[in-house]
């Protein structure tokens, strides 16, 4: 029910912010060129899907990987302090951990002891959102080493394809 609810909000900021967009410029058409607003309407819902269907893909990579560590190791975490585990840890990566890394890579540079320092920084981070939403301290600790090291695992990944070209 969170995955819902986060997606239906972000669905309503992103119609909110293209309908201004768009309307305002239907507005400035010439008359014959001009969509009639339930045409606004169906151009704006499309292009809210695109930013929701983003978000909804990055959710699911962290629920999956949240509740694959869960099962993993036997964790016993309901499904609910998942999906806000999961919440939680987007939040924390589009918005602290961007300003964490640019910090980062000016003072380590852009090697791979740069992704070390993210991903114990990220599991500190992780580690904390889990206590926050009321995960014990061991399983907390557990999930918070899974989900840093699969995004690491993504992150060196990309960085050794990009190098390589």
């Amino acid at each position: 029910m969170g995955i819902i609810v986060s997606l239906a909000v972000v669905f309503f900021i992103s119609f909110m912010l293209i309908f201004k967009l768009v309307y305002s410029g239907n507005k400035d058409e010439p008359e014959n060129e001009k969509l009639s607003f339930f045409g606004v309407i169906f151009v704006v819902f499309s292009l809210a899907l695109l930013p929701t269907g983003a978000v909804a893909v990055v959710l699911f990579v962290l629920v999956g990987s949240t509740n694959a560590i869960n099962i993993l190791f036997s964790l016993q975490i309901s499904t609910n302090q998942v999906i806000f585990l999961a919440i939680a840890i987007f939040i924390y990566l589009f918005s602290i951990d961007f300003i964490v890394e640019i910090v980062m890579k000016y003072i380590v540079g852009q090697r791979l002891v740069y992704f070390f320092v993210i991903m114990l920084i990220r599991i500190l981070a992780f580690y904390a959102i889990g206590l926050f939403i009321g995960v014990n301290q061991n399983n907390s600790l557990i999930i918070a080493v899974g989900v840093s090291i699969i995004i690491f695992l993504f992150e060196v990944l990309y960085f050794l394809k990009t190098k390589q070209k």
